[in-house]
């Protein structure tokens, strides 16, 4: 594993803000999905951001970083190469520094993509790619440190075509496992049933989560009775628009085991907040309820 310190500025907060704050921000006017995902850690004191997948409209993330104060990113996570999660991606790097740049090296043909990673390289941002195994980051804050175990996609996304189609991406997404004290998230990215059954066989113990952000944005092909078995979440928040996602099915899964279900789409940002030395909780932007896709 590779241990990698991420320290960036402090950041002065509100007494209310020092615990660890996991923001699933509504990107819900994506046209097909969406995920940014923004963990802010300020056990001690100070604020240190890492920011995972940027939606695809640039300027809305940017405004949203600016309105959290956000003055450095200790490391961006992407996913996997879908613009739905890359394409703010471009506008953040223009205006926020970045410490390290992580991603599972997947090759695209697509221009937008290839055109993010030379700007990634014009930048001199550090990059990490989680290829293989598991990487282990680190946001240090003294005594109270969280740790984000990335999760390789599995062999041969390495060498996937570059023109490949969206659930051959999908399977090649990284999964990040965020960990603080006792309580742990999982983020699979839009991995399906193969990459997460592969996962489920590689690495189970890592899946376990008290809060499952749901994969591939609420669709069924991501999120099943197996993978809720091993994962065992006490709550569920999915990233979608409310059209193309989530499914009824899934909604319908989580409803028959009694799991608490967040939408973007309809509770606008879901907000962990993981206290020290006390339990977690969730709150969102707005009342409401998750309903299903209403396009087809």
């Amino acid at each position: 594993m590779l241990a990698v310190l991420l320290c960036a500025a402090r950041l002065l907060l509100p007494p209310d803000s020092t615990v660890l704050l996991i923001r699933v921000l509504d990107v819900s006017d994506a046209r097909i999905g969406g995920d940014a995902i923004l963990i802010t850690d300020s056990s001690a004191g100070g604020a240190r951001h890492v920011l995972i997948d940027a939606g695809e409209h640039g300027p809305r993330i940017a405004a949203w970083l600016e309105q959290l104060h956000v003055d450095t990113l200790a490391a961006v996570i992407l996913s996997h190469a879908h613009v739905d999660h890359y394409g703010g991606l471009g506008t953040v790097f223009s205006r926020v520094p970045v410490r390290a740049f992580v991603y599972g090296g997947t090759p695209r043909t697509a221009v937008s993509y290839r055109a993010l990673l030379s700007q990634i390289g014009r930048r001199h941002i550090p990059v990490v790619t989680a290829d293989t195994g598991v990487r282990l980051l680190t946001l240090v804050t003294g005594a109270d440190s969280v740790e984000l175990r990335i999760l390789a996609p599995p062999r041969g996304c390495g060498t996937l075509p570059g023109a490949a189609g969206g659930d051959a991406v999908n399977n090649c997404s990284v999964g990040v496992r965020l960990a603080r004290g006792t309580f742990a998230m999982l983020f699979p990215g839009d991995a399906e049933q193969s990459e997460l059954g592969w996962w489920m066989m590689t690495t189970p113990a890592l899946l376990r989560a008290d809060v499952l952000k749901a994969g591939h944005h609420g669709s069924s092909n991501a999120t099943s009775a197996e993978l809720l078995d091993v994962v065992r979440p006490r709550a569920v928040i999915i990233s979608a628009n409310g059209r193309q996602h989530p499914f009824a099915s899934v909604l319908g899964l989580l409803a028959a085991r009694g799991i608490p279900t967040f939408c973007t789409a309809d509770h606008g940002t879901v907000t962990v907040r993981v206290p020290r030395g006390g339990e977690w909780s969730i709150t969102t932007e707005r009342a409401g309820r998750c309903h299903a896709r209403t396009a087809r």
